[in-house]
């Protein structure tokens, strides 16, 4: 068993260019399903569950641990912050930080991670005409 405290290589590559898929990584399963249609006001809080604007995700997208030097624009902030601060500031144990799944885009970009906030860059705006329901559970 790794070092709960080490840093993890482990990815998966996932396709959302269908409707609808699941994946499972490192135990945690995680569905999603796109639907067409302007964005029409703020989806209501669902634990377990999160919206993006699909075409900004894009397809592939990577799911993978927290690796050194990620940044992240938690919705709400003008700028992104190294994750690290990030998993400081909302007091995630240490340990705790290398078991969350974070999703990237193609280009590396960070879109989620477990149980935080969004990215700012991937809400749901006026623009949004396809939208990216995200759903996680871990056993």
């Amino acid at each position: 068993m790794p070092d709960p405290v080490a840093f993890q290589s482990s990815y998966l590559e996932v396709d959302l260019g269908g409707r609808a898929g699941e994946a499972v990584f490192d135990g945690v399963t995680i569905g999603w399903k796109t639907q067409a249609g302007k964005s029409v006001g703020r989806p209501k809080p669902r634990a377990g569950c999160e919206i993006f604007d699909a075409n900004k995700v894009g397809s592939p997208i990577l799911l993978r641990h927290w690796q050194p030097g990620d940044r992240f624009q938690p919705i709400g902030m003008a700028a992104a912050v190294k994750l690290q601060d990030l998993f400081i500031n909302q007091k995630v144990p240490r340990t705790r930080r290398h078991e969350l799944v974070v999703a990237a885009t193609a280009k590396r970009e960070v879109f989620w991670v477990e149980g935080l906030r969004i990215s700012e860059r991937f809400k749901l705006t006026e623009g949004t005409n396809r939208r990216l329901q995200w759903r996680w559970q871990r056993p």
